[in-house]
């Protein structure tokens, strides 16, 4: 069943109880797999370090398939087949080097597991991808107790680093019980057919990822029990992102963390809604880049940016230094920001960094700011009717401020 969240003082201490109690467990009785899937009475062990030739794990016993007793690199391919399990002792892991490969691909009555030998939480590293080779693949796996100690993620999967790009299909998997996030996906990397897995109960986001890749996300998924809630989008901090950034409508919560500097296009779809944190941003960067906003809703399915939690000055802005004609704010619910860290005055911003700023704002909420609603520089174009066209409720420093 899909969480559902609102802006209440309520859930929010709901959701910080439920990271406390996920991340004092220290054994989790989650194995929906049989039993003997835990028998290691006939398991392999492999003591190594390194793979350095095309292996093949076979499904050789009705238990324990192999140990891994060391974090193993992948620098060749590593097929595992379908009712493979896999025990990691403490500190244990797989990483997929750039010329190694990982394919894991079980059947739906015949699952591939990944487990950890103590049943705790963060007793083994996880399968880390730094690969992009496309026989990359997870699926219909069960991957359970990993997030351990790992310089390039804290999740159960990790997908690239700030070194290595990389990507992976991961479908029909369920991943769970990790200390800290289900996947992780870093800067540059992707998940490609993200689809039908089921990511439960870890510690914190069941995915944390950089919001380049969101377009990836969709309703396929399902995510539930996890500490945090959101799918946990985040950005470059003051570096513009020059790939193409979608948010699709979805039905799991969307957290965005941090900075997000959009410097190609930013598209919303209509009926998108999404959260932002204590001082999180847009900004749509024309300057040093070629950013232009898409955010067009419908009456009937409106586009909802809010603030993590209930109040104003949660969030910072929506900042336009693009002049691009089609940038666009239609139909949208926005509240909560306006924290004015940058010396601008509004939720919204229009200002001349770099050159001026062009955008329509039209049919929308402009609620609970702690600024203006929106704030417009001198040289700024913007539609006739912007102080007219919209609602304004709450804004401390007015509706329309013109400076």
């Amino acid at each position: 069943m899909k969480s559902t969240f609102t802006l209440s003082k309520l859930t929010i201490a709901a959701a910080a109880l439920l990271a406390f109690n996920s991340c004092n467990k220290e054994t989790d009785q989650l194995n929906n797999l049989d039993a003997f899937r835990k028998d290691d009475s006939q398991a392999q062990l492999i003591d190594i370090n390194a793979i350095s030739n095309t292996t093949t794990w076979e499904d050789r016993v009705n238990g324990v398939d192999y140990i891994v007793a060391n974090n193993i690199e992948l620098n060749a391919a590593l097929i595992i087949k379908p009712g493979v399990t896999v025990m990691f002792k403490e500190g244990a892991g797989l990483q997929v080097n750039e010329e190694g490969s990982l394919n894991a691909i079980g059947q739906q009555a015949n699952e591939i597991l990944f487990t950890s030998e103590s049943g705790k939480r963060g007793a083994w590293k996880g399968i880390t991808i730094l690969s992009n080779k496309p026989t990359n693949a997870l699926s219909f796996c069960k991957i359970e107790h990993g997030g351990g100690t790992n310089s390039f993620g804290k999740g159960n999967v990790v997908v690239g680093s700030s070194a290595n790009t990389a990507s992976v299909e991961i479908s029909n998997s369920e991943i769970t019980a990790g200390k800290y996030d289900g996947v992780v996906i870093n800067e540059g990397s992707s998940v490609t057919h993200f689809n039908g897995n089921k990511i439960h109960t870890n510690s914190e986001y069941p995915v944390s990822m950089h919001i380049a890749d969101a377009a990836a996300m969709n309703n396929s998924n399902t995510f539930s029990n996890n500490g945090k809630e959101f799918i946990r989008m985040f950005g470059s901090g003051e570096n513009v992102i020059n790939k193409a950034i979608t948010i699709n409508k979805l039905n799991s919560n969307v957290l965005i963390d941090g900075n997000i500097v959009a410097g190609n296009m930013f598209t919303i779809q209509a009926g998108a809604k999404f959260f932002m944190n204590t001082n999180a941003g847009i900004i749509i960067d024309g300057s040093n880049g070629q950013g232009m906003l898409s955010a067009i809703g419908s009456s009937t399915s409106p586009i909802t940016i809010s603030a993590i939690y209930n109040g104003t000055g949660v969030w910072n802005s929506i900042k336009f230094r693009s002049s691009d004609a089609d940038n666009r704010i239609e139909y949208c619910n926005i509240s909560g920001g306006g924290l004015s860290a940058e010396g601008f005055e509004g939720m919204i911003n229009l200002v001349n960094q770099g050159g001026s700023s062009n955008v329509v704002v039209r049919n929308s909420n402009i609620m609970n700011s702690a600024s203006a609603g929106i704030f417009i520089q001198s040289n700024n174009e913007y539609n006739s009717d912007i102080t007219t066209a919209n609602v304004f409720t709450n804004c401390a420093k007015g509706n329309v401020h013109f400076e």
